[in-house]
């Protein structure tokens, strides 16, 4: 047996499909919360960023702002292994309290963060997402 073989074995006797689905969900909930965001204000993740005071803005030599830590939690492959449960949940309900009317996407935000509170009964829970 080769070492990528044992390393895919290892993988696949670590993975907690219950972890997955969380980390699925949180990345969803983020989705869903710079859509309804969006679509509530006609504003941008910097915006978000700026208003809620939950995330950090970089800024760079030329003046260019960034949102690098929310940016790794609206996709899959850059979720953090350790990730912030607590600014996931904040930003969601920030976004929700923000919108003035009930949409499509925010019903759907408010769904998804009920559905990741059944896996999740505790949002500060410091569990390892598994890729």
């Amino acid at each position: 047996m080769n070492s990528k073989q044992s390393r895919t074995d290892m993988a696949e006797r670590l993975f907690d499909p219950v972890s997955s689905d969380r980390c699925h969900l949180g990345v969803q909930v983020m989705q869903l919360s710079l859509a309804c965001w969006q679509e509530a204000t006609s504003r941008d993740r910097k915006d978000l960023a700026r208003q809620s005071g939950l995330w950090n803005l970089y800024t760079d030599i030329n003046g260019h702002e960034r949102t690098q830590t929310l940016d790794k939690y609206l996709s899959e492959e850059t979720f953090p292994r350790r990730p912030r449960w607590n600014r996931i949940y904040a930003t969601a309900r920030y976004v929700l309290s923000a919108g003035k009317e009930s949409s499509l996407l925010c019903d759907q935000l408010k769904q998804m963060l009920e559905s990741l509170d059944k896996i999740d009964g505790n949002p500060s829970d410091k569990s390892i997402c598994i890729r």
